[in-house]
């Protein structure tokens, strides 16, 4: 038989679940949320049931002599980023424009977020900005930046 008891513990897993699934998407995934902001001209043209933040999911990878940043943001070409870097930060900001279908009809689901955005990205290594190369491709913004001299690792070859 099923007691108010029971139905606590299976409540308290519950929540103990979907608590620890929330903290694990906040750790691991918390610096891709990014808040997408419309100026005023483009109130008109963008849905109000858009969501203002949005995930861009991205990697950075590194080896000896460079940082390799992916990020994930479809939607865009490459003339809508703009990147730089500012001490150890690289900035990238863009706008994700609305395009309205010329049918007649409402939107029943409407999850991806429009406007102006800014991610910044922390990296562990002092990069050598004038050496950056950036490329777009199959909605993945990628750059590669070579480290300082002095941040790059050594192998060091044991006789």
């Amino acid at each position: 038989m099923f007691s108010m008891s029971n139905l606590g513990e299976s409540l308290n897993r519950s929540w103990e679940s979907v608590s620890h699934g929330w903290d694990q998407l906040i750790d691991r995934a918390g610096s891709a949320l990014t808040h997408f902001s419309s100026k005023e001209s483009e109130l008109d043209k963008t849905p109000l049931k858009s969501p203002r933040w949005g995930l861009m999911s991205g990697e950075v990878f590194d080896d000896a002599e460079k940082v390799v940043i992916r990020l994930e943001v479809p939607g865009l070409t490459a003339d809508d980023f703009d990147v730089s870097v500012v001490d150890n930060v690289v900035m990238i900001s863009g706008e994700k424009r609305f395009e309205r279908e010329e049918t007649k009809g409402s939107y029943h689901l409407l999850e991806r977020a429009y406007g102006h955005f800014t991610r910044s990205i922390p990296l562990n290594y002092e990069v050598d900005a004038e050496s950056a190369n950036a490329s777009y491709k199959n909605g993945v913004l990628r750059l590669s930046l070579d480290k300082k001299p002095e941040q790059r690792r050594r192998q060091i070859h044991v006789n």
